[in-house]
């Protein structure tokens, strides 16, 4: 029983059966506060205002029978329990008892026995008690939930093991008429198969537990049998007592409103009216300002898209239609930007965006997305469905990118080579005299990183790499920065190219393990991920080094994890199968990073002994409604398992990225979608 006080009713006409009761329990260590009743008709009205926990009824000592205490306890108050206490009590006069409604029959010549049925009967009656309240509880939160699925304007539907059990005004008009039930069918029924990757899986993580909340965009089959836009919330629910999970559709451009008139008239005057894309005039200050800023991470670039004989599409639809077919455009290319991306009409029909990425081979990969995109998207204009292509031109944003001018000419002229070649295709901006400007970038960059290495300016920066699983583990990813003699840090990307043809990354690489084993030293992880490049790979000596390092710092092997990229592991073959089995030979695990873009991938999965696997990152955009990319993942990740390998996705940047690679079975994923890297002052060896 609670340590607080419970109420009790006690029918008798003699005072000293209350104190006999009450002293029973007491002793017995159960507080009850006691209230004696004589006349059986103050007991409806008292059951109506101040029910008890208990009803006790002393049958020798009240002349009212226990069948009548019975009915009207069922009659105010149906679940509270009825004791009778006599002074004899035998087998039949329980029985009784029991057949005339009461719960149990006791005897004053048995206290204890009367403490543990009070004790049983009070239980069952909070139990029976917090059911109903429970039970109450969902029915109003039912009816809450139908109440707002009736008035929202929001799109809202129940599934239940991937069939939509209810759903809704707004779900039913939108999918209406589309062919498919709009309840008890498939969910996916009512969405493009590009989308479906990313909501199932979606649909699993939430069911686990394991959604955060984030939303999809995903396209819907509407009523008129186009594809719409949509962004999908999902959250856990339950229907009838099952667990479910609950979605919200609302039509993308609803999505964006404002409320302020002054940011209505700004966003008016800054973008276009028909793409959404800012205005030329704005587009130019905001690439102004990239160019002042350096990149924390990662590369940049200028992507100068136009459309492929646009004119042959203008003189068969009108010059008012082709404007719908640019905003159609627009909104492909919408579909596949970041947050971080910035998007412009830079007249007619040429869009110019900039795009941040992990690496310039990203940035190719997402604009060969986007070309595919746009070639299998079909345009619906004044009852005309036509095809369309794009070619896009890539001019990076470097250290030695100062003027807007230069930038956009060098994009547009990559644009304008692809389309002399035929379009439908991505150009990289090419530079000339190649050969004399990297010997002199690379003079520059020299100086640069042996100075660094000497003044200890270097960082370890740690992106965190999640276990899609939902199991709390601390994993990090490690790579490296230099900072310069300004102070300001400059990523790896800008100078990495230089140090491996200046056979400088065998250093770096060293610097790179003594500075992990210093944080693993110092901060609790479960495993550090660290690189080797191709000239570790070769340096016969490496392992004594590392195994020196582990004793010297005391930091135990099994803590890191050294990784080799897939190229490396191709080109030398032999040394990454030495170098693998030697570093787990001394506890340390062995992972091959950007795997899944070179010529032989499942070879070098079956031959290798890794402990994990990354996915190159330049695979992740676009894998959300991409096929073919999702069945080589699926390949791997199946490969991977058959061979006991862990796979890591990296360069995960969206929820529908992170939503596709929970379906398609990837263990885990690293990226700016989590967080942004967490940097970590590295600490000086001597080389």
């Amino acid at each position: 029983m609670s340590d607080s006080f419970v109420p009790v009713v006690i029918l008798t006409e003699h005072h000293d059966d209350v104190e006999y009761f009450n002293k029973t329990m007491r002793d017995a260590g159960h507080p009850v506060h006691c209230r004696a009743m004589s006349r059986l008709d103050e007991l409806g009205p008292l059951l109506d205002t101040e029910p008890p926990h208990l009803l006790i009824l002393f049958a020798d000592r009240h002349s009212a029978k226990v069948r009548e205490v019975a009915k009207l306890k069922q009659l105010h108050s149906r679940m509270l329990p009825l004791i009778v206490i006599r002074n004899a009590v035998d087998e039949t006069a329980i029985n009784e008892a029991l057949l005339a409604g009461a719960q149990d029959l006791v005897s004053t010549a048995n206290s204890e026995r009367i403490c543990i049925v009070c004790e049983r009967e009070l239980r069952s009656f909070r139990l029976e008690r917090a059911l109903n309240e429970t039970l109450k509880s969902a029915t109003k939160y039912k009816s809450q939930l139908k109440a707002v699925m009736s008035d929202s304007t929001d799109a809202i539907a129940q599934v239940l093991e991937g069939i939509v059990v209810e759903a809704n005004q707004a779900w039913t008009d939108l999918f209406a008429d589309s062919g498919v039930d709009t309840l008890n069918g498939p969910l996916m029924d009512h969405f493009a198969s590009a989308s479906q990757a990313a909501l199932k899986g979606a649909l699993i993580a939430c069911g686990k537990g394991q959604w955060d909340g984030d939303s999809l965009n995903v396209e819907a089959m509407a009523s008129n049998g186009k594809t719409v836009a949509v962004v999908l919330a999902l959250a856990p629910s339950s229907h009838d007592g099952e667990p479910a999970t609950r979605l919200s559709i609302m039509r993308r451009q609803e999505t964006v409103e404002t409320s302020q008139p002054e940011a209505l008239v700004e966003q008016v005057l800054r973008t276009d009216p028909v793409t959404g894309f800012f205005q030329r005039r704005q587009f130019l200050e905001l690439l102004t300002d990239k160019l002042d800023q350096r990149a924390s991470s990662g590369a940049r670039t200028l992507a100068f898209i136009r459309p492929d004989r646009f004119s042959e599409v203008e003189r068969e639809v009108g010059p008012i239609s082709s404007e719908e077919i640019v905003a159609q455009l627009a909104d492909v290319l919408g579909r596949l930007m970041i947050d971080s991306d910035i998007a412009g009409r830079f007249g007619g029909t040429v869009f110019a965006i900039v795009v941040e990425r992990g690496s310039l081979k990203d940035i190719q990969a997402w604009a060969e997305n986007a070309v595919n995109r746009v070639a299998e998207y079909v345009f619906e204009v004044a009852d005309r469905s036509l095809s369309l292509t794009c070619s896009i031109g890539l001019a990076e944003i470097g250290e030695g990118t100062d003027r807007v001018e230069d930038l956009i000419r060098s994009a547009e002229k990559a644009n304008q080579r692809g389309r002399r070649d035929g379009g439908n295709q991505v150009v990289i901006e090419e530079t000339a005299d190649e050969s004399t400007q990297i010997k002199r970038i690379d003079a520059l960059w020299v100086r640069q990183i042996k100075s660094a290495l000497v003044d200890q300016r270097f960082r370890l920066v740690h992106l965190n790499i999640a276990n899609l699983g939902g199991q709390a583990e601390r994993i990090y990813d490690t790579v490296v920065r230099m900072i310069d003699e300004q102070g300001d840090e400059i990523a790896a990307a800008d100078f990495m190219a230089t140090a491996a043809r200046n056979k400088l990354l065998r250093a770096i690489d060293r610097w790179v393990i003594d500075a992990t084993l210093a944080f693993c030293s110092r901060e609790s992880s479960d495993l550090v991920f660290v690189k080797l490049s191709h000239e570790s790979i070769l340096d016969q000596s490496i392992i004594a080094w590392i195994s020196d390092q582990f004793v010297r710092s005391n930091v135990k092997p099994q803590n890191v994890c050294f990784q080799v990229s897939e190229d490396d592991a191709s080109q030398y073959q032999k040394q990454t199968l030495a170098l693998a089995k030697r570093l787990k030979a001394l506890g340390s695990s062995f992972a091959i990073e950007q795997f899944g873009i070179g010529r032989d991938p499942m070879r070098l999965l079956s031959n290798t002994p890794m402990d994990f696997v990354k996915f190159d990152g330049s695979l992740m955009p676009g894998i959300a409604d991409d096929v073919k990319i999702q069945e080589k993942i699926r390949g791997f990740v199946s490969g991977a398992n058959r061979h006991n390998i862990k796979t890591i996705a990296a360069r995960v940047e969206s929820a529908n990225t992170m939503a596709t690679l929970f379906q398609l079975g990837v263990g885990y994923m690293q990226g700016h979608y989590l967080h942004e890297p967490e940097v970590v002052l590295g600490e000086a060896i001597n080389t």
